[in-house]
């Protein structure tokens, strides 16, 4: 499983809202990803049951953003990612709402759990195996599959200075 990232700061970018920014950024990943690693041709996306897949790649995906950053996790395999900036909230009352089992009651055990919960709405399928972890000091990230092989999780950073989207 690859996670590749990019900080959008590192962009010369239009003034557009945030979410814009974010959309047209994490978009700018996925193709540039899909063309210069996996080699796919026709990065064309269709919308499968609310899920984002290549229309002609088996290549599976799932992108996430927050704040400045975007990331878009790639598996041969269906896969879910999500990351969350790490900020201080009432986690307990959050988490009683959303019925998360934490197994510690610490901020960082509710940062695990949530991502994963979201993670696994984009999988769409039952989670198997997941991966967590603290990312750039301030974020809390995980991948999800539902397959049974342990997750690997490489991830890279994509740098540029000169891209305008």
């Amino acid at each position: 499983m690859d996670l590749f990232y990019l900080i959008i700061e590192n962009f010369n970018v239009k003034q557009d809202s945030k979410y814009t920014m974010q959309h047209k950024a994490s978009r700018y990943l996925l193709e540039y990803i899909a063309k210069n690693i996996y080699n796919i041709e026709n990065t064309e996306i269709e919308t499968i049951n609310k899920k984002p897949k290549f229309k002609y790649s088996n290549i599976e995906f799932s992108i996430s953003h927050c704040e400045n950053i975007v990331c878009v996790c790639f598996d041969n395999n269906p896969v879910g990612f999500d990351i969350e900036k790490i900020i201080q909230r009432d986690y307990k009352k959050i988490s009683q709402r959303m019925h998360l089992e934490l197994k510690e009651d610490t901020l960082n055990e509710f940062y695990r759990c949530w991502t994963i919960y979201e993670a696994g709405i984009k999988l769409q399928k039952p989670i198997t195996k997941s991966f967590s972890s603290i990312f750039l000091d301030k974020y809390f990230i995980s991948a999800v599959s539902s397959e049974t092989a342990d997750i690997n999780l490489k991830i890279t950073q994509i740098e540029s200075d000169e891209i305008t989207f």
